[in-house]
C-alpha cells in the first residue's frame, strides 16, 4: 500500500491491480455514523480495476502484482509508476496528484500496453458504491447514481434505486465522462479535451439486502490507440467551481431539471449557484443571510412589474361595468365582440391585461424550482449553521421556517385580495395554496423555505400600498 498527501486529500493505491483504493477528503467530516474524515473508498475493494480485452483474450489487472516506482518533480508533484507482464502484454500505468490546491482533487492517469495482437480496449470499473457520508444514511444511500455525458447530449444520471438486481444497460458513446455520486460527493474518470473519448459504459444494478439500492456496477470501454491511453480522475466534493474547471460539462454531474427539463432549468440553477458564491465572498456573510438577500432582491427586481400589473387590475376594474352593460345590450355575438372591443380600445387597455396578473407570482417560481435542486447536492450549504438551525441543508427539525413561509403566504394572499371584486376561486386558492406549499416544503432543505419566507415578507409593504390604491378606486354605477 503507498499514500500520497496532499493539502486537500489522502490517496493510497495498491501494488496489486495498481488502482486507488482510498481517497480521504481532508477538509470535509463523515457526518454519518461512521465518523471521521470523508473516505471515497470502500473497504476491501478498490476504487478502480481494469481489463484488458484483445482478439484472443482478456486480462484481469486487478488480480496482477505491480512493480512500482516514484518520482516526485521541484513542485512536489508525486507521479506513481505501475508496471507488470500480463497475458503476454507490457502494462505500464501512471498516476500524477499534484500538490497545487487550484487542481485538487484532480489525479492524471496515463497507461502503456504492449505486445497486443490487434484492438486492444480497456475496461475500466468504477466504484460499486460510496460509503454514507451524512447523518441522513437513508437519503445518501437514495441519492447513490451513476452520470455520464454522451458528447453530443446532455448529461444523464441513472440512480441505483432505478436499476434492478442483475439489469444491465449499455449507454453508447462517444462518451466525456463517467462518475459516480451520492449527496454531495463525487468520483469520476474523464476523457482528455483533445483525446479519445470512452467508447461506452454498462451498468447494472447490485444485489440488494433491504429496499433501498446500495450498491450497482459501471463498466467503462476505452479504446487503446497507439499502444496508449489516457484520462483524469476527479474524487472529491461537488464543489461547483471546482467541477466547472474540470470542464467537458462535468459540472453537470447533476443533471438539474431532470432530462426533459435540463436545458431550461440546469442554467437557472447554474446562475443562482453562481450569485449566491457571489454574495457569500463579497459581502462576507453566511450562506443563511446571502439566501435572506435574494429572496429580497428578486421582490424588488418584481417591483416595477408588480406595479404596472396593478395598474392595469385597476383599468379593468374601472371596465367591468361597460363590460357588462355591452354585453347586455348586443345579443349578437359579432356585435357583442365589437362593442366590448370598442370598450378596451377606448379605455387603452389591452383585452388580455387580465391575465398578465398572476405574472409577479408565476415569475419568482423558477428560481424557487432552481433552488430546490440546488439544495439537492450544493455542498456549499452542507453544514451551514444560521439562527437556531444548525445546517440549512436539511429540514428545519422545529418546523419553525415552513409554518413561517405558509404563514406568511397566507397574509400575503389576504393583503393582496383586500379592497379586490369579489371572487370565490381566487379566494379558495388564497386559503389552499399556503397550505399546499406548507406541506410540499415541510421537510425540504430549512434555507429553501429561508429563501421563500424572506421574498414573501419583502412583498409584504407593496402589497399593502397596492390593497390601499385599489381602495381609491370604485367602479363607475
Amino acid at each position: 500500500m503507498t499514500a500520497v498527501t496532499t493539502p486537500k486529500a489522502i490517496y493510497r493505491f495498491s501494488n496489486v491491480g495498481a488502482a486507488p483504493v482510498s481517497i480521504v477528503i481532508r477538509d470535509y467530516k463523515n457526518q454519518s455514523t461512521n465518523g471521521g474524515l470523508v473516505d471515497l473508498g470502500v473497504s476491501g475493494s478498490p476504487l478502480l480495476s481494469y481489463q484488458l480485452v484483445t482478439p484472443t483474450d482478456t486480462a484481469d489487472l486487478s488480480l496482477v502484482p505491480f512493480a512500482l516506482t516514484q518520482v516526485r518533480n521541484a513542485k512536489g508533484d508525486q507521479t506513481l509508476t505501475y508496471n507488470a507482464s500480463a497475458k503476454k502484454l507490457s502494462v505500464s500505468i501512471s498516476y500524477t496528484i499534484s500538490q497545487d490546491t487550484a487542481a485538487s482533487y484532480a489525479i492524471r492517469v496515463a497507461g502503456r500496453v504492449t505486445g497486443a495482437q490487434g484492438s486492444t480496449y480497456l475496461i475500466t470499473e468504477l466504484p460499486k458504491t460510496l460509503q454514507p457520508t451524512e447523518a441522513d444514511t437513508i437519503g445518501d444511500h437514495r441519492s447513490l447514481a451513476y452520470s455520464f455525458k454522451p458528447q453530443r447530449d446532455h448529461a444523464r444520471s441513472v440512480l441505483f434505486g432505478s436499476l434492478d438486481p442483475g439489469e444491465k444497460t449499455l449507454e453508447a458513446g462517444p462518451l466525456a465522462w463517467v462518475a459516480i455520486k451520492n449527496k454531495y460527493f463525487v468520483f469520476g474518470i474523464l476523457a482528455p479535451p483533445k483525446g479519445a473519448p470512452f467508447s461506452e459504459v454498462t451498468l447494472a444494478g447490485g444485489t440488494r439486502t433491504s429496499k433501498i439500492a446500495t450498491n450497482a456496477s459501471a463498466s467503462v470501454v476505452e479504446e487503446i490507440h497507439n499502444d496508449s491511453f489516457s484520462f483524469e480522475i476527479y474524487a472529491g466534493p461537488q464543489e461547483s467551481q471546482r467541477l466547472l474547471r474540470m470542464g467537458q460539462d462535468f459540472d453537470h454531474v447533476n443533471p438539474y431539471g431532470w432530462r426533459f427539463l435540463q436545458s431550461v432549468v440546469h442554467p437557472i440553477a447554474s446562475k443562482v449557484i453562481q450569485a449566491l458564491l457571489w454574495m457569500h465572498n463579497r459581502l462576507n456573510l453566511t450562506y443563511g443571510w446571502v439566501l435572506v438577500i435574494l429572496g429580497i432582491l428578486v421582490r424588488l427586481a418584481l417591483w416595477p412589474l408588480n406595479q404596472s400589473t396593478m395598474r392595469s387590475s385597476l383599468k379593468m376594474q374601472e371596465l367591468q361595468p361597460k363590460l357588462a352593460a355591452a354585453q347586455k345590450k348586443y345579443k349578437d355575438p359579432n356585435q357583442q365582440r365589437e362593442a366590448i372591443m370598442k370598450v378596451y380600445h377606448d379605455a387603452g387597455v389591452s383585452p388580455f391585461a387580465g391575465l398578465t396578473g398572476c405574472l409577479p407570482a408565476l415569475l419568482p417560481m423558477p428560481i424557487l424550482f432552481a433552488l430546490f435542486f440546488v439544495f439537492q447536492n450544493t455542498i456549499e450549504f452542507r453544514g451551514v449553521p444560521f439562527m437556531w438551525l444548525h445546517d440549512i441543508s436539511i429540514k428545519d427539525p422545529l418546523y419553525i421556517l415552513p409554518l413561517l413561509m405558509g404563514a406568511s403566504m397566507y397574509v400575503l394572499s389576504w393583503i393582496g385580495m383586500r379592497n379586490a371584486p369579489p371572487n370565490p376561486q381566487a379566494k379558495m386558492m388564497g386559503y389552499m395554496f399556503p397550505v399546499m406549499m406548507t406541506v410540499v416544503l415541510l421537510n425540504m432543505a430549512s434555507g429553501l423555505n429561508l429563501y421563500y419566507t424572506a421574498q414573501n415578507i419583502a412583498a409584504l409593504p407593496q402589497q399593502w400600498m397596492l390593497a390601499r390604491e385599489r381602495a381609491k378606486v370604485r367602479p363607475a354605477g
